[in-house]
């Protein structure tokens, strides 16, 4: 019984060139890991240390394997592994990918036995796994062609190993070859396509590498946003949003966005608006793990339609604020700890390097207009001190104006969206604003004579307008979508999409985000994206909800009826080709002593370390192995399958025991 599920032995791997694929595979997944993982060190060291393995384990491809040799491999293997818990958990080597260097590390040190087919084949899987970190960093297209250098390199690998166990010259018909090239690339694009592309979602520090173990000292510090001023001390311990003034962006990436659903990546929240600037009155603030759990977090609001996970890469240096899309499920910054302010931002101890990166994962809420004109307008909010409903600063005018606008609405929703579309339809977006004049407020500026503005002045003016309808309102900073690619699934987000927006209290569904900036989506919901075919609801599928699968097929249009027609085409496809097998191919019953006589036909084969070739009539391969043996195996074979007389399973069983 234990025989029985005993692997069989794999031959010895005699071709060079099949070796030197492999190790071209390996050196292409570690190019990968240099160029998107920008790690340099172990990398070097690895594809060093492999080349002179490959060396070594073909010079010694036929000698029994040395027990101190194998020990001692085992115990690199277990350094290996303590290196990745220290790194990983520690950051004792600097915490710069710490998985891909264990991968990295582990071909090295395996390559210096690499006898057999099989350990090749293990060698390369190993380096699949390396190029599929890589993946998580991988930002473009020219990944796509590192990946089919290596699914080169794992063809080139099967076809040199067996050309060699023929005893046959490293060459092909180049039609042929060109051919499945081909095919692969044109499968290998539809697969990229079609599958998610890997994303670390936030479930330990071993997930995310690059920690920062620098402390809190003090009070929460937030850097300068793009559109955030420092109006306090060093530290910006008092940032605000001052209308007098903008500078340019330009148009620079500040960070990558890998996420299945775009969004607003939102950063700090302001609610106390005096003297034309937005400040945060509160300074409440608790601690946090590095690691933030669902059960830590506010539940999932109401209608919530799934959840999907962002992986943010920071490109430049940033402030110390984590953007992202809200509601947060949970999320994971590699840092020493986190701090979540009153508003539900979160912070970290110093501010984010190039090529940091951290993990979210963020609610769907269910943001229809249907749903929202439904909840209660004499809605619940606990704001005591009265922050979100002040709207003093207004004039006299800018409050007559915010009633006209919303005359005739019956319920909050209506008179936010009335207000939004009057923001958007009457005043003109512009970065070209002459400076406020002296002694006016902003806002009353904007809104009365020069009504032209960026989205400061449209986010201010609609947040005190609703303010004194009643409704509660606050101003959000930080980034827009941005450019976003649905086949790498990715933002690529710059300087120039930094913004601001306000969030209007629902009291069902908490903080809404809405936009009255011109050219955009008033309701500025988290949307399922619009890919083509499957590919979208590839990359929902893992985080939707019971209930989210039909709002991901209504959000893809006539499009969404694609992926359903392609799989009742296969099934019927597949279903019809077993009938018709089924139907007309004769079940032929296996003959006495048969299946007994082609496994002993196998088995002469392994034992003889060289197949007979498809070209090859059992003759010609008896002629050219001159075994023993293998001269009545091949008659009996023979006579079975031409003549239909297949021995009985005594005699099968006694050639079996003839096998030296």
């Amino acid at each position: 019984m234990i025989g029985r599920f005993r692997l069989p032995r794999s031959p010895i791997e005699h071709s060079v060139e099949a070796r030197a694929f492999v190790f071209s595979a390996f050196a292409i997944a570690v190019l990968a890991i240099v160029l998107y993982g920008q790690d340099y060190v172990v990398p070097a060291i690895g594809v060093a240390a492999a080349g002179a393995g490959h060396v070594v384990s073909y010079r010694e491809r036929t000698r029994r394997r040395d027990f101190w040799r194998q020990a001692f491999l085992a115990a690199l293997i277990f350094g290996a592994l303590f290196y990745v818990i220290a790194d990983s958990t520690l950051a004792l080597f600097g915490g710069v990918l710490p998985q891909a260097n264990f991968a990295i590390l582990l071909v090295a040190i395996t390559s210096f036995d690499l006898k057999t087919r099989r350990n090749c084949y293990s060698s390369l899987w190993i380096s699949l796994a390396i190029l599929y970190l890589a993946a998580v960093y991988a930002w473009d297209y020219t990944f796509g062609l590192i990946v089919a250098f290596w699914a080169a390199c794992l063809a080139a690998f099967w076809m040199a190993s067996h050309l060699r166990r023929l005893n046959a010259a490293m060459s092909g018909p180049v039609r042929a070859i060109a051919v499945v090239a081909l095919v692969a690339l044109i499968a290998g694009a539809g697969w990229f396509a079609a599958v998610p592309q890997p994303s670390g979602i936030p479930i330990s520090p071993l997930v995310i590498s690059l920690p920062n173990f620098t402390s809190f000292h003090g009070d929460i510090e937030s850097p300068a946003l793009p559109l955030v001023q420092l109006s306090g001390d060093s530290t910006g311990a008092s940032s605000s949003v001052d209308l007098h003034f903008r500078g340019r962006l330009g148009d620079a990436p500040v960070m990558y966005v890998r996420t299945g659903a775009p969004a607003y990546w939102r950063g700090l929240v302001f609610d106390t608006y005096r003297n034309g600037a937005w400040t945060a009155a509160n300074h409440v603030y608790r601690q946090t793990e590095p690691y933030v759990p669902p059960r830590l977090l506010p539940p999932a609001p109401k209608g919530n339609r799934g959840t999907f996970v962002q992986t943010f890469r920071v490109l430049r240096p940033m402030p110390a604020v984590i953007n992202a899309a809200y509601p947060i499920e949970s999320l994971y910054a590699p840092v020493a700890g986190l701090r979540e302010d009153a508003y539900g931002t979160f912070h970290t101890p110093d501010q984010l390097r190039p090529g940091q990166t951290y993990s979210v994962v963020s609610y769907i809420p269910d943001l229809s207009p249907q749903s929202l004109r439904g909840d209660e307008t004499e809605s619940v909010f606990a704001d005591t001190s009265g922050a979100y409903q002040d709207f003093s600063t207004l004039s006299i005018a800018a409050r007559q104006l915010a009633a006209r606008v919303a005359a005739g609405t019956t319920n909050e929703f209506d008179a936010v969206m009335a207000v939004t579309s009057y923001l958007q339809h009457t005043y003109t977006y512009t970065l070209a604003l002459p400076p406020v004049p002296a002694g006016r407020d902003p806002v009353d500026w904007f809104l009365l004579d020069v009504k032209t503005g960026y989205c400061e002045q449209f986010a201010t003016a609609e947040a005190l307008m609703l303010r004194s309808l009643g409704i509660p309102a606050r101003l959000a900073t930080g980034y827009a979508t941005g450019d976003y690619d649905p086949v790498l699934n990715q933002a690529v987000v710059r300087e120039r999409d930094a913004h601001a927006w306000v969030e209007v209290w629902f009291g069902s569904h908490g903080w809404v985000p809405v936009d009255p900036t011109p050219g955009v989506s008033p309701l500025a919901a988290t949307q399922f994206p619009s890919h083509w075919a499957a590919g979208g609801i590839a990359r929902l599928i893992p985080h939707l909800s019971v209930g989210a699968p039909a709002a991901a097929l209504g959000s893809l249009g006539a499009l969404g009826v694609v992926p359903l027609a392609i799989g009742i085409a296969l099934v019927i496809v597949v279903a019809y080709a077993w009938l018709r097998r089924r139907r007309w191919t004769p079940s032929a019953k296996p003959q006495p002593g048969e299946s007994e006589l082609l496994r002993l036909y196998e088995r002469l084969q392994r034992r003889m370390d060289r197949r007979r070739a498809p070209p090859e009539t059992p003759l010609e391969y008896q002629r050219a192995m001159q075994y023993p043996l293998l001269a009545d195996v091949t008659q009996a074979v023979n006579e079975g399958v031409y003549a239909g007389r297949w021995p009985d399973a005594h005699r099968v069983r006694d050639m079996a025991k003839r096998i030296s």
